[in-house]
């Protein structure tokens, strides 16, 4: 079970993304398999699947399930035009593929937790992932196997869906990512970014920051212990969104219903914690290195992303863990189609 901790009276009816959350799926697929041996990491590796759709699909659960050895994906919806080539597994770099031309040429369909067997991607009733006509799934992929033995594994999507006469709100998704981490060895550390989304809203629809979050999911590697993500008003007050402490392994989504509102906050900040019990420094990376990423979904009418600047180190605060101030670099942010 998830190990959250903290959370504001708005989110105890929370849910979070389980194995045995009931789906019906409208729709199924179990990709190829992919062969890796004892010890090895596979990444640059991407996979697709076309849904031969002639009408939007208006999406409320994914559930995936793999046979070990994933130890994270990402998964995007894209025109059939894009990343040209046949559907199954092939190598990234070969098409181009990049992750935010994916979310922008379409959008983010679903992101496993580090190292789960199975977890369901759930929105409360009424709210709905819309897939446009003629489109594919496309996923970066990175498996690691740290079993005994050499393995055929694949992974497999359960989509259900609804129809347009059920759709009230149609989410679209907030990503920020802190590449920007040098974790202390030996310690304990944290890493807090916070970016001021108010000149995006302003900007582009003309109005403040006013939205919802339907869906957290945070992203860490095996010394991951600590995530939260809040709003920030501009008296730097602040609202917790969503906040656990756990290990790798288990689903870290989580479905909030009802959803948490920003009640105006611009600020969006996100803070993720590391227990390095190594002797060397842990920097940003795959296999053997860490990552501070979340990805949520909202009613907001924009795509967002962010990505760090500069890291400056703020002492150990009085429990001895290791503070960190990461400056917000660019803000990404167009609007919704």
């Amino acid at each position: 079970m998830l190990g959250i901790v903290g959370l504001t009276a708005g989110l105890l009816a929370c849910s979070p993304s389980s194995e045995s959350a009931d789906i019906e799926p409208t729709l199924t697929h179990t990709f190829a398999p992919i062969d890796i041996d004892v010890n090895a990491e596979v990444s640059g590796v991407c996979q697709s699947w076309a849904l031969d759709n002639d009408e939007p699909l208006f999406v409320t659960k994914v559930r995936q399930r793999n046979d070990g050895a994933w130890h994270h994906s990402n998964w995007y919806f894209v025109p059939e035009d894009e990343f040209v080539g046949p559907d199954g597994t092939w190598d990234c770099g070969e098409r181009g593929f990049e992750t935010v031309s994916a979310a922008l040429a379409g959008g983010v369909f679903f992101a496993q937790s580090t190292q789960t067997l199975g977890e369901l991607q759930a929105f409360p009733k009424g709210a709905v992932l819309e897939i446009p006509p003629r489109h594919k799934i496309v996923g970066d992929v990175h498996l690691v196997n740290i079993s005994g033995s050499p393995l055929s594994t694949s992974l497999s999507f359960d989509i259900e869906t609804v129809e347009e006469e059920d759709v009230q709100i149609r989410l679209r998704p907030i990503s920020f990512t802190n590449t920007a981490l040098d974790i202390e060895p030996r310690a304990e550390s944290r890493f807090q970014m916070t970016c001021d989304l108010g000149a995006q809203f302003e900007g582009i629809l003309g109005r403040p920051a006013d939205y919802n979050i339907y869906y957290v999911l945070a992203h860490y590697h095996e010394w991951g212990n600590y995530f939260r993500l809040s709003f920030v008003d501009d008296q730097d007050d602040e609202r917790t969104v969503f906040e656990l402490a756990n290990s790798v392994g288990e689903p870290l989504g989580t479905t909030l219903d009802p959803p948490v509102s920003s009640q105006g906050a611009s600020k969006l900040r996100v803070e993720c914690g590391y227990l390095n019990d190594t002797d060397r420094r842990l920097k940003y990376g795959l296999g053997g290195q860490e990552m501070c990423v979340f990805l949520a979904y909202s009613d907001a009418e924009l795509v967002i992303g962010a990505a760090s600047a500069t890291n400056t180190p703020q002492g150990q605060d009085a429990d001895g863990i290791y503070m960190n101030e990461t400056a917000c670099g660019a803000v990404l942010a167009v609007p919704a189609p």
